[in-house]
């Protein structure tokens, strides 16, 4: 999207782009509050909520109404948003009557203290520009309608919408705009692209065939735009932890369901790249499209939703603010509860719910009265279990999640262009190395897509774009080659779920590079204001040959922040799917970091420097193979849960060792490789459960003893020590019981409680970096 010089310019492509925030449902506009706020009336907070799935002549999506119901429960439960004034209108009902009527009526009914958010998601489009406002492509913008390019209907051109918007009187407005109006198509199974070709029939955009109303100057400076891509890059629609949702708005949804109630327009837009990040590893994309960020100067800083300070008496009131967005509890007897619309925060089979008291909206980690486990979907609704026996009245709880459902251990395949007589051999060597494979067809998402080429197998990504291997079949381990590719795709999607939406950590982590300089400072747009894009793109090393001297090219160094003191581990999955513990390690000087504390609010660097003999005493060199690697940082603020994330890593990394052994001969049966990593951090996974809702780690369930964090491949460390059979770090626990023991922690119905000065709150978060290693 382009924007104009001219201030009424400026104001008019942004009243068209506030029209986008609209998302979309199901069959029907909802309009539950009408009437005209006047003057001096109350500040409201009014949303608009378009989406459109299923098109009457376009190809269909399958994320839009999951965006809008998301955001809807995210604005009622976490930021005080009145259902009441709450528009969504959705599939048949967003024809381009409908869009343009529910427009007319927002803009009727906001007043001038309101805050207006505006969410569409959905296909964009463009169309040759007409009246020549259009200087640098010459295209209008477009948001298709349900019934978009059947006869006689055109799209809704950003032209038409600055004269409706242009009326909008609301003192801010935020805009969200999940589709795209150009980009190439993706190969990629049910990864869709939220774009269809320019409209041709000019016939219908000419002035006499669009109505248009006068225009009312209006004060740009109101309105933020965020979109999910830049104007020549598709945005995205596709599946994500179980659910199909615009990527983009799956993300900031992620990211506005734990930003702080003053968090700034840089927090969230931050948090949802953050988020894109971690989206990118799990779907298997190998780029992924940069939103970006639109704002006036002086907003980028402000609170995400500037007017809700003042919304203090408006009618009906609002709903008071929570730390999280919730869902309902009912309760169905033994032991099963029902999440009410937990589908809308991202409820799947296997997910991990904390329950809270009635009125909670703190929801303080380590506070829960209980766990639950989802065991299935009844349409919107999940069917949960709760702890055995608890005792506790269900009237009015509420329930947060506080673990998404692991990856699917089964590995699916799409044989795109294979030739028939290659499939079922080709299928067979896959299962007899990997164990559980799935084959699915067009319809499917599909984590890998293999073409067969002459005497060459060449395996893409979700994508079905970017080459991620390349094997002869006339090399006998090309099957094994195939497993270390699954190995570490399945390796670190499941590092990435481990994830926790209920901490009160926030972490930063980014890789130091020789021309990082300073924060990137955002380019001036014009007249109004400035613009930030999301860097998505994996930082790039190069192999360290020996003796070529340590650079931010060849040597890897993280610069990590949070805003608690507490105790670091950083975890890495190679390229030949690995798991390790880079740290705290072995090599590292006792006086660097012990037990890996960091102090909170201040930059850490590890290691400290490139420099020989730094104060770190280690150094992470990139060493081959090449491929990505996937760094994950975690921090928590009691020692012993710190220490459980260690010993389950290193016992991963050590089973994984005996699973894969000597390299089988072709035929033989090498059953589970990834899947043997992936239960070990399915425990992982379920000790980071109990910290979140119960404050306390637990006891690992196997003896624990001295064991090697070796398996550093890349990047490697390198320090004092050379033999890496030994190395288990001194920081780290060797008796059984102390390996996932909580020092000093505070849970719920827990006796003796220690003096206050020593209370810790258990809590954990975690970030994630994404590392291409080349040759």
């Amino acid at each position: 999207m382009r924007f104009k010089e001219s201030p009424i310019m400026w104001s008019r492509i942004l009243l068209w782009i506030v029209l986008l925030t609209a998302c979309a449902g199901s069959a029907h506009t909802i309009w539950v509050r009408a009437g005209r706020a006047e003057e001096g009336s109350a500040p409201v907070r009014r949303a608009l909520l378009i989406g459109i799935n299923h098109y009457k002549a376009l190809p269909n999506l399958q994320g839009s109404i999951n965006d809008i119901e998301t955001m809807r429960q995210i604005l009622v439960t976490r930021w005080g948003f009145n259902e009441q004034q709450i528009a969504i209108v959705k599939d048949e009902a967003a024809t381009r009557a409908g869009i343009l009527a529910a427009l007319e009526q927002l803009v009727r009914e906001s007043g001038p203290e309101d805050t207006v958010y505006l969410h569409y998601s959905g296909h964009g489009s463009q169309v040759k520009d007409l009246n020549g406002d259009e200087k640098d492509d010459e295209l209008d913008e477009t948001i298709v309608p349900q019934d978009g390019r059947t006869e006689g209907v055109p799209d809704i051109t950003d032209d038409e919408l600055n004269q409706i918007f242009a009326r909008l009187r609301a003192r801010s407005a935020l805009i969200v705009l999940d589709s795209c109006h150009s980009g190439t198509a993706t190969r990629g199974v049910e990864i869709h692209t939220r774009s269809i070709p320019p409209d041709t029939r000019l016939d219908l955009y000419r002035p006499s065939a669009v109505t248009h109303r006068g225009v009312v100057p209006l004060i740009s400076e109101r309105y933020v735009l965020m979109t999910g891509a830049a104007a020549h890059q598709p945005a995205l629609d596709g599946p994500v932890d179980g659910r199909y949702h615009g990527l983009f708005t799956y993300a900031l949804g992620r990211s506005l369901s734990t930003a702080k109630p003053n968090a700034t327009l840089r927090d969230v837009f931050a948090g949802a790249e953050q988020e894109l990040k971690r989206v990118q590893i799990q779907i298997g994309r190998s780029s992924m499209p940069e939103p970006q960020l639109e704002s006036p100067r002086d907003r980028l800083d402000m609170p995400f939703f500037a007017a809700s300070a003042a919304l203090v008496s408006q009618s009906p009131a609002p709903t008071p603010t929570a730390r999280l967005p919730w869902v309902e509890v009912k309760s169905v007897g033994n032991d099963r509860i029902i999440l009410v619309q937990a589908s809308q925060l991202g409820a799947t089979p296997q997910s991990v719910w904390a329950i809270y008291p009635s009125g909670e909206r703190t929801f303080a980690p380590g506070q829960a009265i209980a766990q639950a486990v989802v065991t299935e979907m009844q349409g919107n609704d999940a069917l949960a279990v709760v702890d055995p026996g608890l005792k506790i009245n269900l009237k009015g709880v509420r329930a947060v999640m506080v673990a998404q459902a692991p990856s699917n251990s089964r590995v699916s395949v799409r044989l795109r262009d294979v030739p028939p007589d290659r499939r079922k051999p080709l299928m067979q060597a896959l299962t007899n190395q990997l164990g559980d494979v799935e084959l699915v067809g067009p319809g499917a998402f599909a984590r890998f897509v293999v073409d067969v080429l002459g005497d060459t197998v060449r395996i893409f990504g979700a994508d079905g774009l970017a080459e991620v291997a390349s094997l002869r079949l006339a090399d006998a381990g090309w099957p094994d080659q195939f497993a270390t590719v699954v190995s570490r795709s399945v390796t670190a999607t499941e590092l990435m779920t481990l994830n926790n939406p209920v901490s009160q950590i926030s972490v930063e982590a980014r890789v130091v590079t020789g021309t990082q300089g300073p924060p990137r400072i955002p380019a001036l747009v014009g007249q109004r204001g400035v613009q930030v894009v999301a860097d998505l793109e994996s930082s790039k090393y190069r192999i360290r040959k020996a003796g070529e001297p340590r650079t931010p090219e060849n040597s890897l160094q993280l610069d990590i922040r949070t805003n608690v003191e507490g105790f670091l581990t950083v975890v890495d999955v190679d390229s030949q799917g690995a798991i390790n513990l880079l740290f705290p390690n072995s090599y590292q000087n006792q006086t660097f970091y012990p037990d890996g504390r960091i102090t909170a609010g201040q930059a850490v660097l590890i290691p400290d420097s490139l420099e020989t003999g730094n104060r770190a005493g280690f150094h992470w060199d990139y060493s081959p193979p090449p491929g990505q690697d996937t760094i994950r940082v975690f921090v928590s603020t009691d020692l012993g849960t710190a220490r459980m994330i260690r010993q389950q890593i290193k016992r991963a990394n050590e089973q994984m060792k005996v699973a894969q052994g000597p390299r089988p001969q072709i035929g033989a049966s090498k059953k589970k490789r990834a899947v043997t990593t992936k239960n070990k951090l399915g425990k992982l996974r379920q000790n980071l459960c109990r910290v979140a809702t119960r404050g306390l780690a637990v006891v690992a369930d196997e003896p624990e003893g001295a064991v090697s964090d070796s398996g550093v491949s890349a990047p490697q460390m390198s320090g004092q020590v050379s033999d890496l059979s030994d190395s288990s770090a001194s920081t780290e626990p060797t008796e059984p019981g102390e390996a996932g023991t909580v020092e000093n922690v505070v849970s719920p119905g827990q006796s003796g409680t220690p003096p206050a000065q020593t209370q810790v709150v258990a809590d954990w978060a975690a970030t994630s970096v994404s590392i291409v290693v080349r040759p």
